[in-house]
């Protein structure tokens, strides 16, 4: 990484602690608690903000999967806004494989009914007034996104032949430039139609006919009743104790658990030295992802991870690129915290934008299997195997590390040396996201950025393992928003991989 790409992005307070992945959503975020408002309400106004200036990453047309910690009575519930299976989705509807982008790859939606069964629980200000500053920026033009910009770049033929990308995303024929005004008039309108009709409206009524419409415009699945029948649920997350550390995840659709099996099978090396225990990361990774992905399917399948369920499991690919997300943590003194992440898959989700509501739907069913051997099949109503992971640590029973990160399964990659540097070895947070990380990329060939230590890379050669070093890859590596509880402090850091904002008052 070059010194400009390092992240630096820290700061201490006493009150809150908020880190998004745009400034914009950082500033909505604190400006809804200092009025008052909950974390929820911080998260949903930071929420919708980032669907308006991160579209790539993430959209109304995306998922949501959140944790939330109430100090006060000691629980953490989580809340599954992640989206399901069209009515008419079915494995016979696809040849060799589920379609990677278009419109025949979308889920239903349910960022937005995340929103509603959260603030319906823990909001406080009115639901209206969370959707100002995403309107606005909406409406009046927010910078283009040098983020998007990257992305933009980068982005496959597959995804610019898709309906509305190129009106959206160019001008005259020419791709949108970093930090030219954006106006998103039809998502203006969609956001405004959202806060005078909570959830109703988007699942129901004009927006819901017009995705619809589009839908069968082009080819898709999507019909009204699959937009009626999506849910945001509360549930338990499934949490493991590591000595004095204690992890929480989301529970299955969610890859969640797959750091907690990681982890599991580290605590034998929690005091090797540096080194080694990187090694020991790296090797625990390369068995339980392949072995253990398919079984967060199983509905048989007993989580948290136990030995057995490693042996018992057949190895399968892990497929396609990490995904692209947008991730949130709001934090405050009292040890109350909310972790969320919210995507529509990979770049650019499915890359259909539809022009009457400025929203771009997702290629999350494209998670899913059409192998019958797999628990992963895709079937009509189901989640499929998801890689968000919002995560929570605790620390002899009090509030540790709130984090998130995007980067598909490597998430829970990411989130292990995360937890390693900051709970393991102590370091300071800006330099614990700062430390040279490795990932599993799609062909098992492991990563390794610049400044890996050779030691690491050393031994992992010496176990057949191909190592490419130096890697400068725009998305296996992450990019970690997390608050640290310190000395009485909160610490808020912004790893700077991707763009992310951090602010602590």
């Amino acid at each position: 990484m070059t010194e400009a790409a390092r992240p630096r992005a820290s700061l201490y307070g006493h009150r809150h602690g908020v880190v998004t992945g745009h400034h914009l959503a950082t500033r909505a975020a604190c400006a809804q608690l200092e009025r008052g408002g909950t974390l929820v309400d911080g998260m949903i106004a930071a929420s919708a903000v980032l669907a308006v200036v991160l579209p790539h990453a993430t959209s109304l047309g995306g998922c949501g999967m959140m944790l939330l910690h109430d100090a006060a009575s000691g629980k953490t519930r989580a809340l599954n806004g992640s989206g399901i299976a069209p009515a008419r989705a079915t494995p016979a509807l696809f040849a060799q494989a589920i379609d990677a982008r278009g419109p025949r790859s979308w889920v239903v939606p349910g960022l937005v009914r995340l929103w509603a069964q959260a603030h319906r629980a823990h909001g406080r200000q009115p639901w209206r007034t969370l959707f100002e500053d995403a309107i606005e920026l909406a409406a009046d033009g927010a910078a283009f996104s040098s983020e998007v910009a990257r992305n933009l770049a980068l982005v496959a033929p597959q995804v610019r032949a898709q309906a509305g990308f190129d009106t959206a995303f160019q001008v005259d024929g020419v791709d949108r430039r970093p930090g030219a005004p954006w106006r998103q008039r039809a998502l203006a309108d969609t956001l405004r139609h959202i806060a005078l009709h909570g959830e109703a409206g988007f699942y129901e009524g004009p927006v819901a006919r017009a995705l619809c419409a589009f839908s069968a415009e082009t080819g898709g699945l999507l019909q009204q009743e699959d937009l009626r029948r999506v849910a945001a649920d509360w549930t338990e997350p499934v949490r493991q104790r590591y000595g004095k550390l204690e992890a929480l995840v989301m529970p299955p659709n969610s890859v969640g658990v797959l750091m907690l099996a990681q982890l599991a099978r580290l605590q034998g090396s929690f005091a090797a030295p540096r080194a080694q225990r990187l090694y020991a990361q790296v090797m625990n990774a390369r068995a339980c992802l392949p072995r253990l992905h398919d079984r967060v399917a199983d509905d048989r399948a007993a989580w948290p991870w136990r030995d057995d369920a490693l042996a018992a499991a057949v190895p399968g690919p892990v497929r396609g690129e990490p995904g692209d997300t947008a991730g949130i943590v709001l934090a405050d003194h009292r040890g109350n915290g909310l972790v969320m992440l919210q995507s529509v898959f990979q770049p650019f989700g499915s890359g259909c934008v539809d022009p009457a509501t400025g929203i771009l739907m997702n290629n999350r069913l494209s998670e899913f299997s059409t192998d019958p051997a797999r628990h992963n099949l895709l079937a009509p109503g189901r989640r499929p195997v998801h890689t968000l992971n919002p995560y929570m640590v605790f620390e002899d029973g009090r509030p540790a590390l709130y984090a998130v990160s995007p980067g598909g399964v490597s998430q829970t990659t990411t989130a292990v040396q995360c937890i390693s540097n900051v709970l393991l070895d102590h370091t300071p947070l800006p330099q614990a996201l700062d430390l040279p990380r490795w990932s599993i990329g799609r062909d098992g060939q492991l990563m390794c950025e610049p400044g890996f230590p050779q030691e690491t890379v050393g031994l992992l050669r010496d176990a057949g393992v191909r190592v490419v070093e130096n890697s400068l890859h725009p998305f296996y590596f992450g990019s970690i928003k997390a608050v640290r509880y310190l000395d009485g402090m909160l610490e808020a850091a912004a790893d700077l991989r991707r763009q992310a904002c951090a602010s602590a008052w």
